[in-house]
C-alpha cells in the first residue's frame, strides 16, 4: 500500500485513479453538501475525513460511510 499523501494535489488519485472535479474534490468523493473539505483516505481508511462548514468532523470508516450515501452519485 502507498502513501495515502501520493494522491495530493495530483489531477488523478494515486489509489482508485479518478480525475478530479472541476472543483478539484478527489473524483471518488465528487461533490458532497455542506462540507469544507474532505479526503477518500486514498486507500486508507484512518486518513478519509471530512470537515463540514459548521466545524464538525467525521473521520475514518464514519467518513467514507458518509461519502459513499452522499455523493451525488449515491
Amino acid at each position: 500500500m502507498g502513501n495515502y499523501l501520493d494522491g495530493y494535489a495530483k489531477v488523478v488519485c494515486g489509489h482508485c485513479g479518478i480525475h478530479r472535479t472541476l472543483e478539484g474534490h478527489d473524483g471518488c468523493i465528487e461533490t458532497l453538501p455542506n462540507v469544507m473539505n474532505a479526503c477518500c483516505g486514498h486507500g486508507e481508511t484512518k486518513a478519509a475525513y471530512i470537515q463540514f462548514w459548521n466545524s464538525e468532523r467525521l473521520a475514518g470508516v464514519e467518513a467514507l460511510k458518509y461519502i459513499k450515501e452522499n455523493k451525488s452519485g449515491g
